[in-house]
């Protein structure tokens, strides 16, 4: 998201069409997320979305040259 729109509500919005797309559209069991540890805003998005926290994934990617670690969440579809 870009920083002039943050806090608009745009990353929300677009995180739940996303997961009802998902469910209603293509009959996906669950959605997997993963931000990086510091990334508290787009944390935010997910639990509001529906989405639980599931764990740590240490050096899960690598961005800017260096192995980061992420936070992993999911949300099931089918409950």
């Amino acid at each position: 998201m870009d920083g002039a729109y943050a806090g608009c509500g745009l990353a929300s919005a677009a995180v739940q069409a996303i997961v009802e797309m998902a469910r209603d559209e293509l009959g996906l069991h669950r959605i997997e997320a993963s931000t990086l540890l510091h990334n508290a805003a787009s944390q935010r998005v997910l639990l509001k979305a529906g989405f639980q926290q599931i764990g740590m994934a240490p050096r899960y990617l690598q961005i800017a040259g260096k192995w980061q670690d992420h936070y992993l969440y999911q949300v099931v579809l089918d409950d």
